[in-house]
């Protein structure tokens, strides 16, 4: 029986209303200092770190190791989710329990669309063995051919997710919007009984929906 008093867990829809605490709400509040611009962009940039941060705090698989305001948003994002790697391209897929990012929300990202290897860059494992992953040594992600203007920080995190675990897939190697390695593509498209490797959802604390 759920006691009368309890509530319920925090969902994507509440991430505005989330309280901030310890090392996050520090966190937040030393990132607006720094944080300069006009004034509608240093009220938008500080509601997408708050954001960011609260995501961090209901997710259950999600730390925010440093943020800063000073030139858009630039944050260390770390997310315990299966990550495929091929060290070898000749030798077995090698599983990685979790990623540390780079994520990058520049200015002009608020007013107009940008390309959709944009944002996020994988700074660990390596070498991630995805169609989405270029081989660059920054290991960009593609999330699309394009991401529309304004997009919201939480859904390019959560597009992430699913990206690197295979939730979501691109493996068409002649499609434009998203390939960043055919040979990936290719690997992926022989070996499609491994996708997707997780279905959990992001959130740890909701129902699991997947079919």
């Amino acid at each position: 029986m759920i006691p009368a008093h309890s509530t319920p867990a925090p969902t994507l829809d509440d991430l505005r209303q989330i309280q901030l605490s310890g090392i996050y709400m520090t966190m937040w509040e030393l990132a607006q200092k720094e944080c300069g611009g006009p004034a509608a962009c240093r009220q938008r940039f500080a509601g997408e770190l708050h954001d960011l941060l609260g995501l961090a705090q209901i997710s259950g698989r999600m730390i925010v190791h440093w943020a800063d305001l000073s030139a858009g948003l630039r944050a260390k994002v770390e997310i315990e989710m299966p990550v495929p790697c091929m060290p070898d391209p000749a030798g077995p897929l090698r599983v990685a329990p979790r990623a540390l990012l780079g994520v990058i929300y520049p200015p002009e990202a608020i007013f107009m669309p940008q390309p959709g290897y944009a944002f996020i860059r994988i700074l660990s494992p390596r070498p991630v063995w995805l169609s989405t992953v270029s081989v660059d040594p920054n290991q960009p992600l593609c999330l699309g051919a394009q991401l529309p203007a304004g997009i919201p920080l939480s859904e390019i995190v959560l597009m992430t997710y699913g990206a690197l675990t295979l939730q979501t897939v691109q493996l068409d190697r002649l499609d434009p919007a998203g390939v960043l390695n055919a040979a990936a593509a290719d690997w992926w498209q022989r070996n499609v009984h491994r996708i997707p490797l997780t279905r959990e959802p992001f959130l740890r604390s909701e129902p699991n929906h997947a079919t």
